[in-house]
């Protein structure tokens, strides 16, 4: 199989900054996604060798083998022996559509979905309370941070605050295996017929990557949801941090039981 190798003059490449306070890697790394991002660097085109590339960075060969090695585990490059480094055609990253089950959404993928359960507890709405669900103030709510899961990897991390006067005892289920949603529906008869979405994009803090498993400054996709029932009221809002560099995300209109 033929591969294009990439010309290094016409990369446009230049050293890193030393005096940046992001890691000299980290400005590789994020130099590479803009070129692939862009199309400067093609699907299945191979990359210069490595010690041309540190050269051109003007780092060490350690280091330029650290920022390649990163864009490996992200599905950005594919690395062979004998071979070189090649451009992973982003189309073969899979699909998570944002408005779907996330536990579906993992079994259409062959994972088993689970989440960690990093905090729950009961409260008020009030004005630090998301805003969709602030037009009830007073009326009590569960406050739940998840990190989900495919398999053993972390996707995601979700902070939900949920209206309980609908859903009395919520708390008592298991959110580590349970689906929010699926609960709602099949335990409490409370559907969820709308959700509005609001995505932006974030840089990972040291929170986030600790938690996702990616390196700092990563991009996340930053994703705010409002669920109303049938009547027209709130009941849930959450706001969710996925990793992009996994995953081709996509949203439709029509929605999906189960959470």
């Amino acid at each position: 199989m033929y591969f294009a190798k990439s010309d290094l003059a016409n990369l446009n490449i230049t050293p890193v900054d030393p005096n940046n306070p992001l890691p000299l890697y980290i400005q590789i790394i994020a130099h590479l996604k803009g070129m692939i991002n862009t199309g400067r660097l093609q699907p299945k085109e191979m990359l210069p060798p490595e010690v041309e590339l540190s050269q051109a960075y003007g780092v060490s060969r350690q280091t330029m083998r650290q920022a390649i090695l990163r864009l490996v585990d992200e599905n950005l490059l594919e690395r062979k022996a004998g071979r070189g480094t090649t451009v992973v055609a982003q189309e073969n990253r899979p699909k998570f559509y944002l408005d779907r089950s996330f536990a579906q959404q993992m079994i259409e993928m062959g994972m088993a979905p689970h989440s960690e359960v990093l905090k729950m507890a009961e409260g008020i709405i009030d004005a630090t309370s998301p805003e969709p669900l602030q037009v009830r103030p007073g009326a009590s709510c569960l406050i739940l941070v998840r990190l989900r899961f495919g398999d053993q990897t972390p996707i995601g991390i979700q902070y939900t605050t949920i209206i309980t006067n609908l859903c009395p005892d919520l708390a008592l289920y298991d959110f580590n295996q349970e689906s929010l949603y699926n609960i709602l529906w099949t335990e409490y008869k409370l559907p969820i017929v709308r959700i509005d979405q609001i995505i932006s994009a974030v840089n990972a803090d040291e929170w986030h990557c600790s938690l996702l498993k990616t390196v700092h400054g990563a991009p996340l996709l930053h994703v705010r949801t409002a669920a109303y029932l049938e009547n027209g009221e709130p009941i849930e809002s959450s706001t969710s941090y996925y990793r992009a560099d996994k995953y081709w995300y996509s949203t439709s209109h029509k929605y999906f039981e189960g959470s």
